[in-house]
């Protein structure tokens, strides 16, 4: 080839070499950015990409961000307000869509098929990061745990339109930096202030300001145009509205002067929470029965209604799966939890054996996953409690427990073939502490 023809065909090279390179930092952009979502509970945002550089922030679960650039196994993010920070590649995953979730207690699977171990539910409305898809299983990250649900129950999450607003109707508001109570407050805002609704999340408004404040208030008491926020619902809001409210109070210190002060509204832990508790037996069945006569039904309808007044006081709703003498089928006291969509279903129960030695109290569980963290709520209570020793955790395959979809728990509360078991739990005594045992773990696993 000519020289001329060489020169041309360079020339040729670096022109079509020039029209590919994105050009400023704006195409650069275009090019690189992608979003990830957050894989693990909670991990460290640095200022470089490794462990010893500075972290300048933690990131939690289901959390999204713009992922700038990757080196060495680590991800550049835009992680608040355009500022960049570094995140371990291992604990985010690329995100291939956000998505909704159209029906309530959506199972969350470990595996992608029908029998594949529960790991948790999602909510109507609830959004998550789709990650993967597998024919009819797709991939999520919510912000409780990752793992596969049926596509069929998803649905894409509509574009953004106008931004909405909102005002606090409020004295003092709290923003916090993320939909919960136990999140650290970054902020106030007062009666009047406006502000940006971002995102909604079961009773919490994830908000912006003119003055820079970002993060999360209750929503209760933004008042909005009338339309409503990105997958908004109210699940939560009385559980949040319980614990933020403030009321002012007008406290007469002398004759002719007065203060106002800022009190706390009464804490109700388990406010919005529906727990069902059910009095094992009842008419023609029984149950176990002691020595003296002390039959096991009667016992359990004395300890519901008595518990039921306790939890009702921590602000519960509290539903009986029989309220009297009745006999109720094991079926229908596990489709009262699915009716009612029960937080937590507790089982009562008075034991028995063949050895008449046989003592205490055990709290049994059967799905590892759904039940076990409510079960393991009563190990400190009831081992406290000193009228009976506390025999332990352990696994049940009982109907109600087997057939639950809610986190359940069936309680044996003293043997009433031990004659002084069952004397000690026929006491007022006995009833008032087990109780009492039973509303702090019910308390313990809600906080």
């Amino acid at each position: 080839m000519k020289r001329g023809g060489w020169l041309a065909a360079w020339f040729c090279l670096c022109w079509i070499a020039a029209l590919a390179w994105p050009t400023g930092a704006e195409g650069e952009k275009e090019k690189t950015e992608r979003f990830v979502v957050v894989t693990t509970d909670e991990v460290n945002v640095r200022q470089g990409p490794g462990v010893p550089y500075r972290s300048v922030a933690i990131v939690h679960r289901g959390e999204t961000y713009a992922s700038v650039a990757e080196e060495g196994g680590w991800m550049k993010i835009r992680w608040k307000s355009g500022q960049i920070g570094w995140l371990a590649a291992t604990y985010a995953a690329p995100v291939e869509r956000m998505e909704k979730v159209t029906v309530d207690k959506l199972r969350l699977r470990q595996q992608p098929r029908f029998d594949g171990r529960v790991i948790g539910y999602l909510w109507q409305g609830d959004q998550v990061a789709v990650i993967q898809e597998e024919g009819k299983w797709k991939k999520v990250v919510s912000d409780d745990a990752v793992g596969w649900v049926a596509a069929s129950y998803l649905t894409a999450v509509e574009a953004a339109g106008a931004a909405q607003t909102g005002v606090v109707t409020v004295d003092s508001l709290n923003v916090r930096t993320a939909p919960t109570l136990e999140a650290e407050r970054i902020g106030r805002l007062g009666q009047g202030d406006g502000v940006e609704i971002v995102a909604a999340k079961r009773g919490w408004y994830q908000i912006k300001t003119r003055s820079g404040l970002e993060g999360w208030a209750v929503a209760e008491y933004i008042k909005t145009d009338g339309k409503q926020a990105p997958g908004a619902d109210n699940e939560d809001a009385a559980s949040a509205m319980a614990v933020e409210a403030r009321f002012a109070s007008l406290s007469k210190q002398a004759p002719g002067s007065y203060m106002y002060s800022w009190t706390r509204a009464p804490i109700q832990v388990l406010a919005g929470k529906t727990i069902v508790l059910d009095a094992g037996h009842g008419g023609k069945d029984g149950g176990a029965q002691s020595a003296d006569g002390i039959m096991e039904k009667a016992l359990t309808i004395k300890t519901a209604e008595r518990l039921k007044q306790k939890l009702e006081k921590l602000g519960a709703r509290v539903v009986l799966t029989r309220t009297g003498d009745d006999y109720v089928p094991l079926s229908a006291r596990v489709a009262a939890a699915r009716l009612y969509q029960a937080d937590a279903f507790i089982s009562l129960h008075y034991d028995s054996a063949e050895d008449p030695a046989a003592s205490g109290i055990t709290v049994y569980y059967y799905d590892r996953f759904a039940d076990y963290g409510l079960a393991q709520s009563f190990q400190g209570p009831f081992s406290q409690l000193a009228a009976l020793p506390f025999r332990g955790v352990a696994f049940g395959d009982y109907y109600v427990l087997r057939e639950n979809e809610q986190p359940s728990v069936l309680l044996e509360l003293g043997y009433l073939s031990n004659r002084s078991d069952a004397a000690t739990a026929a006491t007022d005594g006995y009833q008032e502490a087990v109780t009492t045992a039973i509303a702090a773990a019910v308390k313990q696993y809600f906080e």
